[in-house]
């Protein structure tokens, strides 16, 4: 079951990470908008966020686990410039057979940035094998 907790953008399930995203100087391309590859390091913050927030992150991977991203799908709605002050937010929206799914949305008070979808497993290191859904649910507390 899903415990939902209240956010200040509704209720969420307890696998969901919500952050503030600084826009550099560096992130903005020629035509004036932060560069499209921003939007992915922003993922990998979030993922990074959210399974720190799930168990130990450190541990999982001293253990010989990683997480891997097996496909992003991002749909951009809005140019986002030097200016805004995004935050993102991330869902652990799914875990079936060892499939984990993320969905994303970069957005400010006043618009929607992007919104993406990560396809993940969990790789053990050792045996350079997928992990299956339950040692998933277990490492990840989701049982």
């Amino acid at each position: 079951m899903t415990k939902l907790i209240k956010t200040n953008t509704g209720y969420r399930n307890k696998h969901f990470i919500e952050i503030p995203l600084i826009v550099n100087t560096y992130d903005i391309d020629a035509a004036g908008h932060v560069n499209n590859i921003v939007f992915v390091r922003w993922l990998e913050d979030l993922r990074n966020k959210l399974v720190s927030d799930i168990c130990d992150f450190q541990k999982l991977y001293n253990d010989g686990y990683y997480i891997v991203v097996a496909s992003t799908f991002i749909k951009y709605k809005k140019q986002l410039k030097i200016f805004d002050k995004p935050y993102g937010f991330m869902e652990m929206v799914s875990n079936k057979r060892g499939l984990i799914i993320l969905e994303s949305t970069i957005k400010s008070n006043s618009a929607i940035y992007a919104i993406a979808e990560q396809k993940c497993v969990l790789l053990n290191l050792k045996e350079n094998k997928i992990v299956k859904e339950n040692v998933v649910n277990r490492l990840f507390n989701l049982e």
